[in-house]
């Protein structure tokens, strides 16, 4: 095999090690997202006054994913995010729960992609003039 050959070999072993990895990688994050998703009914289960500790053994741990146009948490709280399973990624809204001093201060459900755009859609013919 000449130069050229084996040049070619080995862009090619490379592309097919970049490929695996970049597959790998996908299905890791994936996974990953997949595991900090609860149900409608998981989140109404949460309740003022619950310890965080007792909230993350039914729920597991929170996603780091977060929404990039996240409410500013109520004051004095830190808050945990979990996105809504079995639903379309447009439908999919996210849970927040918040926590003051290890218990659950507050909860909200943050609008869906779907929603935001209907509030958008129906703000913008709102401010329109004749």
């Amino acid at each position: 095999m000449g130069v050229v050959g084996k040049i070619l070999v080995g862009i090619l072993g490379v592309v097919v090690l970049a490929g695996v990895g970049l597959w790998f990688g996908i299905r890791h994050v994936a996974s990953d997202i997949g595991s900090h998703m609860i149900s409608t009914a998981q989140f109404k289960g949460v309740h003022v006054g619950e310890s965080r500790d007792a909230v993350r053994a039914r729920l597991g741990e929170p996603g780091g994913l977060q929404p990039q146009d996240k409410p500013e948490p109520p004051a004095g709280t830190t808050c945990d995010y979990y996105l809504q399973k079995s639903v379309s990624l447009a439908k999919k809204q996210t849970f927040q729960i918040c926590y003051r001093d290890g218990k659950v201060a507050a909860t909200r459900v943050l609008p869906s992609a779907e929603d935001e755009a209907a509030q958008d859609k129906g703000s913008s013919t709102g401010n329109a003039k004749p």
